[in-house]
């Protein structure tokens, strides 16, 4: 297990991580990071706040940044998920009935 510390940039501007968690590797770290902003998007969104293109830095138990994950590629990525979705007007009937 490894210890990984996830920190908010925006900017010149960086809110780190302290504490850190321990996960068994890198893609179990990437998988937390990835979560953790697409909450933190999705609470913006709920309150209607803009969702700037901030950056969360993953980094070892050394300091040294081993993966950074944009807040818009995560937008984005669920975006291409989601487009063969028909909107909902598509999906109802005018009855509110599918």
């Amino acid at each position: 297990m490894s210890r990984y510390f996830f920190h908010l940039r925006r900017d010149n501007e960086t809110v780190s991580d302290v504490e850190g968690d321990e996960f068994s590797d890198r893609e179990a770290a990437r998988a937390s990071a990835t979560n953790a902003v697409r909450e933190l998007v999705a609470a913006r969104i709920k309150t209607g706040q803009v969702v700037a293109d901030e950056y969360m830095d993953v980094s070892d138990d050394k300091g040294h940044i081993v993966l950074s994950i944009s807040f818009h590629d995560v937008v984005q990525d669920h975006l291409k998920k989601t487009a063969h979705i028909a909107p909902m007007s598509r999906r109802y009937s005018s009855s509110g009935s599918p």
